[in-house]
């Protein structure tokens, strides 16, 4: 009875325990998060998924209700090699997705000669934000000047795809395009959307897509 006890004390305690770890990162819960969003199940689901190499410049993982993710209108950032989540998770796969697009941001840092030295990620996204652009002129929506060219986040763009476009109907339009349309808002969230659904989404789908950064993300997951 004693040694059933102790060990269903220990486990509630590894439950309730704020420190928590990815493969040998720090997972600091500073708010707690929603009952029916099992963190330990979050952590290991990633762990069986993402290679541990890909963490290598992730410090830390600080989970809680932190005043500049509000600010931003986010639910994930990586800066200063920590990602920092809310704690206001929907449910467990929209955490897990958080992780993943945010440790895709710290693989940038290390492997952004492998991705982007020969100009091929450049070429495969310009090509679709041409082909998205030509597809929304001809639905008669009236594009930002530039923005078609663009590599870099343009807020006025980003502004224009939901509010104008609307998310539905760039769905449809960038179907065979992007893998999801946030892809189309520049070359870092297009790494970094399909860096997400190489390991959590349809692998052939991201290949038949975008093969050339598909090719790309194979080369970095197998270091």
């Amino acid at each position: 009875m004693d040694s059933e006890y102790i060990k269903k004390s220990h486990s509630r305690s590894l439950k309730e325990s704020r420190e928590k770890y990815l493969h040998d990162k720090l997972v600091y819960i500073k708010d707690p998060l929603p009952e029916d969003v099992d963190i330990d199940y979050v952590l290991r689901y990633i762990e069986k998924r993402l290679p541990a190499h890909l963490t290598h410049l992730i410090d830390a993982v600080y989970v809680g209700a932190f005043p500049f993710l509000k600010e931003k209108d986010i639910n994930a950032i990586y800066m200063d090699n920590a990602i920092y989540v809310a704690n206001d998770q929907s449910n467990e796969e929209d955490m897990i997705d958080d992780i993943i697009h945010e440790t895709a941001h710290s693989v940038e840092e290390f492997a952004g000669e492998e991705l982007y030295f020969d100009g091929e990620v450049e070429r495969e996204f310009l090509g679709k934000r041409k082909r998205l652009c030509s597809l929304l002129t001809a639905e008669g929506f009236k594009i930002p000047s530039e923005s078609c060219l663009e590599l870099e986040y343009d807020e006025n763009f980003d502004q224009f795809l939901y509010q104008s476009v609307g998310y539905e109907a760039l769905t449809n339009i960038s179907m065979g395009l992007f893998y999801s349309p946030y892809a189309a808002t520049s070359l870092r969230e297009y790494f970094a959307n399909g860096f997400e659904h190489y390991f959590l989404g349809d692998k052939e789908y991201l290949k038949n897509i975008s093969p050339l950064l598909y090719n790309k993300i194979t080369n970095i997951a197998n270091y």
